[in-house]
């Protein structure tokens, strides 16, 4: 793709056969073109506000509508030929947000050229049709996991939908990427931020068996008054010392765990006692039979600024980790 707007035309004088072509142009007619192209509107200015929009190479998406709304799904492909086990696979939910960024920071493995070994993963992203960076109502209802009380939080917007698109990941979107690249089932990894982080605890206890790792990013743990911790009770209860091993990755930005300066952010904070519940997540997971958990915080990084780091860590993971 260029930016540079219509290519100019080329004009040849017909020469005999191995007649070199004269390429000179005249000195007149060099300063009558700079004269042109200085002129403010000219047509021959490069007109960045009409060129085509930015595409991001080997990258594709479909949409399905399911469940009230429509979900859309992007994938990118390694630009190699996939190993002999197939690919892993990153599965990257807030997918409007957040594919563009791990779908480029997997290309740029391959940046030094296909003479230098590199390791990659299929990532897919999971979004939502339309142009909006985050569609609010439908990643709440997706990534809250379903529990006692309200339907709806306090903006209205339905909740508890949690295993409704974690079904829907396995039963439709799985096949569409292991029909469109060649991918290793034993290596997958689910990976979120915030809402969606919460999302991917709720998939580690209560369906261990759908992914081998699991990428929770600065996890609402906070929702429904830490609802995520009975759940996670219930998994610690049931797992057996002899289950298949399992990965965890649980980060958060250094900001987060500070209480804001805002009078009004603070208030919310100390409501949520994110921090605390925060703590008690990680203290469960201690000693978890079969289960390789980790934390990091990110040095500075505030609950947005914690992504693109987050999302680094989770392709790592993805590519480095081996059930």
């Amino acid at each position: 793709m260029s930016l540079a707007g219509p290519p100019q035309e080329a004009r040849t004088a017909a020469a005999g056969e191995g007649a070199p072509v004269s390429t000179a142009c005249p000195r007149r007619t060099l300063l009558g073109l700079g004269a042109l192209l200085a002129l403010p509107g000219c047509a021959l200015r490069p007109a960045l506000e009409h060129a085509p929009p930015v595409a991001l190479p080997g990258t594709r998406r479909i949409d399905i509508a399911t469940g009230g709304h429509t979900h859309r799904v992007m994938l990118a492909v390694p630009p190699a030929p996939a190993p002999a086990q197939g690919w892993p696979v990153l599965y990257v939910l807030d997918g409007d947000l957040m594919f563009a960024l791990t779908a480029q920071l997997m290309r740029n493995r391959f940046a030094r050229g296909p003479g230098v070994p590199a390791q990659g993963a299929v990532v897919v992203g999971l979004g939502y049709a339309g142009e909006q960076v985050l569609d609010l109502d439908a990643r709440t209802y997706d990534y809250t996991p379903p529990a006692p009380g309200p339907a709806a939080d306090g903006r209205g917007r339905r909740e508890g939908g949690a295993d409704a698109f974690l079904g829907f990941i396995d039963s439709a979107v799985r096949p569409l990427v292991e029909r469109a690249a060649r991918v290793d089932t034993a290596r997958q990894t689910l990976f979120g931020h915030s809402y969606g982080g919460l999302c991917v605890l709720h998939a580690l206890f209560t369906r261990p068996g759908a992914f081998q790792n699991y990428v929770a990013a600065s996890p609402s743990v906070w929702w429904r008054d830490g609802f995520i911790l009975r759940e996670q009770e219930r998994f610690l209860a049931a797992r057996r010392a002899d289950a298949a091993p399992l990965r965890l990755l649980v980060t958060q930005g250094e900001r987060e765990a500070q209480v804001p300066a805002d009078p009004a952010r603070a208030a919310i904070a100390r409501e949520r006692r994110g921090a605390e519940h925060l703590r008690a997540l990680l203290d469960g997971l201690r000693g978890a039979p079969g289960l390789d958990w980790r934390f990091m915080s990110f040095p500075g990084a505030d609950h947005g600024g914690s992504m693109a780091p987050a999302a680094q860590q989770a392709l790592a993971l993805a590519i480095g980790a081996r059930a």
